[in-house]
């Protein structure tokens, strides 16, 4: 058994007993890591800074690489915690997030990856509330492709025919997309398929969104939302469904035409 010393965000906790909690942590070096933290509940426990979900800090607990459920030691969270709780779109947003690792179940470290959610967790607690979204959309989509799922946006995905990139004028320019197919199909492809169609702005949108750059004044945010929801859904074969996308999605409907 190792003592280990980490970076760590977390993603999920939930009450164990009377004083105890268990944690789901993203580390850079170990993927997801859950971790049991003795007597935390209890107010000032020793070497326990109160954790809340998103924050970001630093954690020392007992490894055995054989073991499922590993024992917490200590936490640090550092005065960059993430203010997500402040708005209910911030903090779905990084639920959602945290929902497609934690269907992942990651067992492996990604420097990458953890660097990257890191970077999404504070967009999503500072950016202005109009792009908060965009992050989430973002934060989605490529975290899916870290996880070896990125959809095919440049080329149709069942003839490998290019797909350039339209022009503003180019009205007849469409695609389709089919998550089954792991991204875009060409118009030829698409032929007799029920599938989200995607016109020139969505498709310029979409490639920001994969490419970690979410555009201003995003249109069609409950599409955009449905596209990353049946891809993810396709690859990560949830058990139950996502319930981050269905209240994110509730929340949309309240304040989105």
């Amino acid at each position: 058994m190792t003592l280990v010393t980490s970076e760590a965000i977390l993603l999920r906790s939930h009450d164990y007993s009377e004083s105890s909690r268990i944690f789901r942590f993203l580390t850079p070096d170990l993927g997801i890591v859950s971790l049991l933290g003795r007597g935390v509940r209890r107010k000032g426990g020793k070497g326990m800074a109160p954790i809340q979900s998103f924050s970001e800090g630093s954690i020392t607990f007992r490894y055995k690489a054989d073991r499922d459920l590993q024992t917490l030691r200590e936490s640090h969270i550092g005065d960059g915690s993430l203010a997500l709780g402040r708005g209910v779109r911030r903090f779905l947003g990084a639920a959602l997030v945290a929902e497609l690792l934690l269907t992942h179940s990651m067992r492996e470290g990604d420097r990458a990856l953890y660097d990257w959610v890191r970077e999404v967790m504070r967009h999503l607690a500072d950016d202005d509330e109009d792009r908060v979204l965009g992050w989430t959309l973002s934060g989605g989509w490529r975290t899916l492709a870290h996880l070896g799922f990125p959809p095919r946006l440049s080329g149709c995905a069942l003839c490998d025919r290019k797909l350039e990139g339209p022009a503003d004028t180019d009205a007849k320019w469409l695609c389709r997309f089919d998550e089954s197919e792991g991204g875009l199909i060409c118009s030829d492809c698409a032929v007799g398929r029920d599938r989200p169609r995607i016109g020139p702005q969505a498709w310029r949108d979409l490639t920001r969104l994969v490419d970690g750059d979410p555009p201003d004044g995003l249109r069609g945010k409950q599409a955009h939302l449905s596209l990353l929801e049946r891809f993810a859904t396709r690859h990560l074969e949830p058990s139950k469904g996502f319930r981050s996308f269905n209240a994110l999605r509730t929340v949309l409907n309240k304040t989105v035409a």
